[in-house]
């Protein structure tokens, strides 16, 4: 008699933090709402039934651009968007060249990254790694190369363990008030062959008999083609705490390289072996997004000599338009995408696989999943808050929204239960962005993209007039798109 083979787990209980207000609104519109109602009343017994109904009119057209939704966005959202994309448009602000005839003088970055600035330490295992600064918003990240272990031969026990100690990860770093992202990124680009004809030439040994020198050699030059490579990476962000780490990017170095070895053993946990990426690293890793012709160059850079030279002021495009939906860069067109909604229901630990695997047809493709822990101080204050604006959903609708909203309860009652036994509370999103030369069936590029992300039970949309802002989100290095938003959060209720 053969045993039973052990239950899948599944994951999911996830929910979209929301204040309720009534009748499914938000509470910044339910309370607008009334003050609104209140004015019109006082105007209707202070002056006169005519002038109410002008007030009310007038309040209404105010308000139900913030009450009413699409696609998740309220229509203030939207509008704002739409005129700071008109205003970028009318000022050609999306449009950016550069190069040594340029008045920079150089390919330095453009859009968020423009201020960024890159230095390098040491941390406590003797390991340099680079360090991306965003001086205006006090944030440091840091790159650890990452080589993911697959599970394809791994028994599930296994995986089950790799899954928990991975969220005790998150939720242990959540517990650091200094740390306000974790972004993994996995990324697939076209294999170029000079890695492995480099590594070839290493092991060939001079006296080795002619046929097998040729056969190594053949291999290498053969079996590279047509192929697609998995790069992997994950970088943390920390913000400076005190003064002196804001102003002195040496005082937060000292600290993050002290750090640093306690993490990789926590992701080693996980089932994932990691190193600290060095400055040179990191610039390859934006040259070649921004500029993926200068693949081969920067393969063979590393192989031959001690490194590419090439500073952070030459990691961007020298040719750069942002459209509506694409963005255009250096010979290439890239398109991103954002997580509109997370799998709905339940999902095993494979639910992202399809979309992460490496994809032919979509050679370059990056997906990056941005953590955003909670404080461990201020995870409970909303959990508890979140419990009580499903509470109130579950008063205020009807029919489907009740249903929806009865299970949100259960979710975030849930979500109480496990913060109390210690586990983190996280936000989290996906960027997902693809890279095509020019002149490719971009709508067939478009289709597959969306097909890949409903296998993965994930709801996305075009980050339309933002393109350039999400494909630096994309990269992992310390471009947070909600901590740099321009839009007034009270637009955004």
């Amino acid at each position: 008699m053969t045993a039973p083979a052990p239950q899948r787990r599944t994951y999911g209980g996830w929910s979209r933090p929301r204040s309720e207000g009534m009748f499914g609104l938000a509470w910044e519109a339910t309370v607008l709402g009334f003050v609104f109602v209140v004015a019109a009343m006082v105007t209707a017994v202070l002056i006169s039934f005519t002038a109410a109904l002008v007030v009310a009119g007038s309040e209404a057209l105010v308000w139900a651009p913030l009450a009413f939704r699409a696609n998740g966005r309220t229509g203030y959202e939207r509008a704002v968007v739409m005129a700071q994309w008109l205003r970028t448009w009318s000022r050609k602000e999306n449009l950016y060249r550069s190069g040594i005839f340029s008045r920079h003088g150089s390919a330095k970055l453009p859009g968020l990254l423009a201020i960024s600035q890159l230095y390098e330490g040491i941390d406590a295992n003797g390991y340099r790694f680079g360090i991306v600064h965003m001086p205006k918003q006090a944030l440091y990240t840091v790159m650890l190369r990452v080589w993911p272990a697959g599970a394809e031969n791994v028994d599930q026990p296994v995986v089950d363990q790799w899954v928990a100690a991975w969220g005790q990860f998150v939720a242990s770093v959540g517990g650091a008030n200094d740390i306000v992202a974790i972004t993994p990124v996995i990324s697939t680009i076209p294999e170029t062959g000079h890695r492995l004809a480099h590594e070839v030439d290493e092991l060939t040994r001079p006296d080795a008999p002619e046929l097998a020198a040729a056969m190594m050699t053949e291999l290498a030059q053969t079996l590279p083609s047509h192929t697609v490579r998995l790069d992997a990476w994950c970088a943390i962000t920390f913000r400076a705490t005190t003064p002196e780490r804001r102003r002195q990017p040496a005082e937060q170095a000292v600290e993050i390289g002290r750090r640093l070895p306690g993490i990789t053993v926590a992701l080693g946990q996980a089932g994932v072996r990691t190193r600290p990426m060095t400055a040179d690293e990191v610039t390859a890793t934006v040259r070649r997004a921004f500029d993926p012709a200068a693949e081969a160059d920067l393969e063979t850079a590393v192989a031959t000599t001690d490194g590419h030279g090439i500073g952070w002021d030459e990691a961007g495009p020298i040719s750069y338009l942002e459209r509506t939906g694409r963005l255009e860069h250096d010979g290439a067109v890239s398109t991103t995408w954002e997580m509109d909604a997370a799998p709905s229901g339940t999902v095993d630990e494979r639910v992202l696989q399809w979309l992460l695997a490496p994809t032919p047809e979509l050679s370059r493709k990056r997906v990056a999943l941005v953590l955003r822990p909670h404080a461990a101080a201020d995870a409970a204050g909303i959990v508890d808050d979140d419990y009580k604006n499903a509470l109130v959903a579950t008063q205020s609708g009807k029919g489907v929204v009740s249903a929806h909203a009865t299970l949100r309860v259960g979710a975030t009652e849930q979500a109480r239960e496990e913060q109390a036994r210690g586990h983190g509370v996280t936000r989290f999103g996906v960027l997902i962005t693809v890279t095509s030369p020019v002149g490719a069936d971009l709508p067939r590029i478009d289709a597959l993209t969306q097909d890949l992300s409903v296998q993965a039970r994930l709801r996305v949309r075009r980050a339309h007039y933002y393109q350039a802002a999400a494909f630096a989100g994309s990269l992992g290095v310390g471009v947070l798109l909600p901590e740099m938003a321009t839009l007034p959060r009270v637009m955004a209720a």
